[in-house]
């Protein structure tokens, strides 16, 4: 049942588990600065002239990450029937002295169209940071929509979140929060639609909070729930992930957060909604020392997240373990399962023991008479992996299961047929082939449709 579950949920796996994203409406995890300025659109020059004859020769500013990636960024604030546009930009020194490289600090102009449909500068104010982040809108438990700016902070990797409402041609500054990782979260009923959740690290004193944010019926920017103290060994955010645990048998939300904590060694905090506030696994979990959720990643496994593996609602952690024969093994040489812990407060058990491909090409997940019984073997030149009986050592290999061997597509692979040496096309796709072979073993063979249920691809072009 789980395996084929877990085959169901491979496009859902790729995206949550294996990519390396921020999930939902995020702010801060990764991005680049445009590397040239896009050619404006007919549009966004008669902006970009409304904006100039205001306020002068400006330089455009970009936001590194998110949606909306243009200097224009052009949305309803309102609810009036036409949009209005937000410009972020540097003003260019005075040209009557010929001070043309002096600019200004960072300003967000807000420009409306007037009765005769042509763009006009109505607002504009000093941003809160030295760059524009990402740029994105939300009601944040409210029944109107705002506009949130996530700034970069001069000499600090953290972000500051500037909340603002705009309304009569005039932008307010609602609150603004400073924060390492932050995300939008909905599914709280006592929330209203949407909040605002917060992760910050205080790498001096070895600290990290997660705090919440909403407006009220009053449209007063306030916290939520009061803070929450997680792991004091975060490094680096990962991913946060909102999901559905169980508590009491009754399905709650809660959310992961997944960060570095040392070299290739990662880790997971719960939090987990308790009615009227988030709390740890301390407090919410019968058992809290077996929610300490560790995996590490080599040259063998890749690094991967919390994730829904086997779409039954339910968020699973994953944990790392060598495989047998490889306990003694340094922690590089090592070839490990991926186990999947289910949220389940009651009893946080084992839902899947899995082994995850190196370059995420597909999950194998063992069945039960395997746990324990089989390990495996990795060959670097074939780009095949081997699951063998384990005998006590890894020397003492002598009963082969099933080989899985992967092939990008090249002229050359193009030409090899699809079974030679015992193998089988188990796969294929633009991008690759995925070829098995089974072994027949009393007790441990898989059947063909054992082999189906077990492995899951995961395509390359997702």
């Amino acid at each position: 049942m789980i395996c084929g579950k877990i085959r169901k949920a491979a496009l859902a796996l790729l995206s949550a588990c294996l990519i390396m994203l921020f999930t939902g409406c995020s702010f801060g995890m990764s991005g680049d600065t445009l590397l040239a300025s896009p050619r404006l659109t007919d549009e966004q020059n008669e902006i970009y002239t409304a904006l100039t004859a205001s306020v002068g020769s400006v330089n455009l500013r970009y936001p590194h990450t998110g949606e909306h990636r243009s200097a224009f960024v052009i949305h309803n604030l309102d609810s009036e029937p036409t949009n209005e546009a937000i410009v972020f930009y540097e003003k260019k020194g005075d040209p009557a002295s010929a001070d043309l490289q002096t600019v200004s600090g960072l300003r967000v102009g807000f420009l409306d169209m007037d009765e005769n449909g042509k763009w006009q500068s109505v607002y504009e104010m000093s941003a809160k940071g030295s760059g524009i982040n990402s740029v994105t809108f939300s009601k944040l438990g409210s029944d109107k929509e705002r506009l949130l700016i996530s700034y970069t902070l001069p000499g600090s990797s953290d972000k500051l979140m500037s909340v603002l409402d705009y309304s009569a041609g005039k932008a307010v500054l609602l609150g603004t929060v400073n924060y390492s990782a932050c995300t939008i979260q909905s599914g709280i009923p006592e929330a209203g639609s949407e909040f605002l959740a917060c992760f910050n690290r205080d790498a001096a004193n070895k600290a990290a909070t997660f705090s919440t944010y909403k407006i009220n019926e009053k449209g007063v920017f306030e916290q939520l729930y009061p803070s929450v103290s997680l792991n004091g060994n975060i490094t680096q955010f990962d991913r946060i992930t909102a999901s559905k645990c169980l508590i009491m048998g009754k399905e709650t939300d809660c959310i992961a957060v997944d960060y570095l904590c040392g070299e290739n060694l990662y880790g997971t905090d719960m939090l987990y909604f308790a009615g009227s506030s988030f709390e740890t696994a301390a407090t919410v979990v019968r058992d809290g020392k077996d929610t300490v959720y560790q995996r590490r990643s080599n040259a063998y496994t890749p690094k991967v997240n919390s994730a829904d593996i086997d779409s039954d609602g339910i968020l699973d952690v994953p944990v790392t373990s060598p495989l047998p024969g490889y306990e003694k093994n340094t922690y590089p040489e090592q070839l490990c399962a991926v186990i999947w812990y289910r949220q389940n407060c009651d009893k946080i058990e084992a839902g899947a023991y899995t082994y995850v491909d190196k370059n995420g090409d597909y999950i194998l997940t063992f069945p039960g008479r395997w746990v324990g019984m089989v390990t495996a073997t990795a060959n670097a030149s074939e780009n095949s992996v081997t699951f063998w009986k384990y005998e006590g050592s890894l020397e003492a290999n002598k009963y082969p299961l099933l080989t899985v061997k992967t092939v990008l597509k090249t002229a050359e692979s193009q030409s090899q047929p699809t079974t030679r040496d015992g193998y089988r096309k188990f796969y294929e796709d633009d991008e690759m082939s995925i070829f098995v072979k089974g072994i027949m073993y009393e007790g441990l063979s898989l059947t063909e449709d054992e082999i189906a249920a077990a492995l899951t691809v995961i395509p390359k072009n997702g």
